[in-house]
């Protein structure tokens, strides 16, 4: 059970209904993290930013990253 109840699809903005859209593709679901920072949509466009200068960086490789994600998420007993 989460501790802060997150944003649900009927009452988030578009752009949020939009990121759960492109997740539940991505998934299967919503991460539960995104219905949390979903309740405050500046905090979900600048964790966007930063993903984007990351990736627009070209310091990680492509491959490099998909397994520092996926190692991220094993450590965190994320089934992804």
């Amino acid at each position: 059970m989460a501790r802060i109840d997150g944003v649900g699809p009927l009452d988030a903005p578009q752009t949020i209904k939009s990121l759960f859209e492109y997740q539940k593709e991505q998934f299967g679901d919503v991460l539960n993290s995104t219905r949390v920072i979903g309740l405050r949509p500046t905090i979900v466009d600048g964790s966007n930013a930063l993903a984007a200068g990351i990736e627009a960086s070209g310091l990680i490789e492509p491959s490099l990253r998909f397994l520092v994600c996926t190692k991220a998420a094993s450590i965190n007993g994320c089934p992804f």
